[in-house]
Order: C-alpha cells, then structure tokens, then sequence
C-alpha cells in the first residue's frame, strides 16, 4: 500500500517497529498525525497497522545492506522525505564473553549499533536536510562493564557514535539525539526474566547461574512503553534538543557507574561467587 500523494504530513521512519517501544512509538506518532514507515524484520507482528491510511509496514532486517536498501528504493519511487528516523531495533542477550561463540557477541552489535549505521547512511539522502532528525534508542546501562552482558557495551558504543554523527551532520542542520531510557516493560525484560532456564554449560557456569538468578530481581522501577513513546515524542519536537536525554534512570546505576574499577570488581566477584 502506497501513501496518498495529495497529503502533506511530517514522515517518520520506525526501526525495530513490532517490539513493544516500536509498536508504541507507531501509535503515538500516528495520534500526531505523522505519516509512519513502521519497519522490522517481523512484518506480520505489524497487521494492526495495514489497515491505517498513514502507516506503511514494510519487512526491513537493519543487519542486511540489500534489506534496508530495499526499503529506501521504495520510497524513492514514492517521492518520500523523511523528517525523522528512530533507531528503535536492538537485541539483548546474555552470556559469558570469555565462552560463547564470536558470532553471539557480533550479533548484538551487527543489531544495536551496525544497524544503526547503516540505517543513517542508507537514508540520509531522504532525510530532511535542514530540519531532519535522527533519534536512537539508547540505554541507561551504557557505562556498566559487568560480566554476562554484551548489551551495555553495544549501547556505549551506540552512544559515542551518535554523539560523532551529531557533530558531522550539525553541518547540514541535522539533529542527531539519543534517548537514554531505564527499564521498560517488553519483550527484552522477558530475556532477563528467563536467564535461569539457560541450559548451556560454561567453565564460568556458577556465576553465571547466581548472575541469572539475581538479574530479574535487580531490574527495578519499569515504565510502560507508552510512557517512553509520549516521551520520545516529546524530544523529537524540542527546538534544539540535545545530545542526550534520559527517562527511568536509576540513581544506583548511576551510582555503580562512577565506582573506581577494582572497587565494581571486587563488589561484583563477590556477590556472583
């Protein structure tokens, strides 16, 4: 379904859109009156949306050079600017970095950061240019360096990159933002809440099962999706926004953030030992 060409509304390109922030960030935008790209890899997750005169649902994996060109073709053919692209896909996962396979850990990032990457750069001939706008979903456990958890190295470096990307296209009057939310009620809690049923065996296996048993319990204060979409909403209208904002986040990671390095170790070797 191709968008009414007689209709002049702002455009929003969503990554990630069938998760529930995604999903969330489809509906608020739409109770704007925002034309929404609602775009994952999870395309049937999307058919609430088909029926919508000013969504169009598309299949994108960020992690394919030939997917996401794909999309952008499409809406080249369609005469599409975007005045927005959130960068909402990402994945969590946990495992021990000393054991699993390279190709768990390149994952992460080929989805929370690479994806990113090649989203912005795919798009950014489509986006407005002055006035255009990147957001990317970041996360508040960005400086945590703990075991078992690739998620908050990927979000670091998600984060430098943003901060690099705002500096660069700041020469083309576009703004570009990251959102730093704490915990928030979907899916990727799910992951958290079932790291116990974890069957795999590691030389590490002990610390790793207290780590699992431990990490559901030390998620914290949620919000709903819906909460953070309001939010992002927000941002994406500020005059001149930021380079970061942040929603939910929790004053005891901030805390563990700033603790000297051998301090965090030997704190974290003894609560997992």
């Amino acid at each position: 379904m191709d968008f009414p060409d007689d209709i002049h509304k702002p455009v929003v390109l969503i990554t990630g859109a069938a998760g529930g922030l995604g999903k969330a960030l489809v509906r608020q935008f739409m109770s704007h009156d925002w034309m929404v790209i609602a775009t994952d890899n999870r395309e049937l997750s999307l058919a609430e949306f088909l029926k919508e005169k000013f969504v169009r649902v598309m299949n994108m994996n960020v992690t394919s050079d030939l997917s996401v060109k794909t999309v952008f073709d499409n809406l080249v053919l369609q005469n599409i600017q975007l005045d927005l692209i959130i960068n909402n896909a990402g994945i969590d996962r946990y495992f021990p970095l000393s054991e699993a396979p390279a190709d768990d850990f390149i994952n992460v990032f080929n989805v929370n950061v690479f994806g990113a990457y090649r989203v912005n750069q795919t798009f950014l001939p489509i986006l407005r240019s002055p006035g255009g706008r990147i957001i990317h979903i970041g996360s508040e456990s960005l400086h945590l360096k703990i075991p078992f958890m690739p998620y908050p190295l990927s979000k670091n470096l998600l984060e430098s990159y943003s901060r690099a990307l705002r500096q660069e296209l700041g020469f083309l009057d576009i703004a570009v933002i990251t959102v730093r939310p704490g915990a928030i009620r979907t899916s990727l809690l799910d992951g958290v809440s079932g790291l116990n049923q974890q069957k795999d065996s590691w030389k590490v296996d002990r610390p790793f099962q207290k780590f699992a048993s431990l990490a559901a319990k030390l998620v914290g204060h949620t919000i709903t999706a819906d909460k953070a979409a309001e939010f992002i909403y927000k941002v994406s209208q500020q005059k001149r926004p930021r380079a970061v904002y942040r929603i939910n986040n929790k004053i005891k990671l901030k805390l563990a953030a700033l603790l000297p390095q051998s301090l965090l170790e030997k704190i974290i070797k003894r609560i997992l030992s």
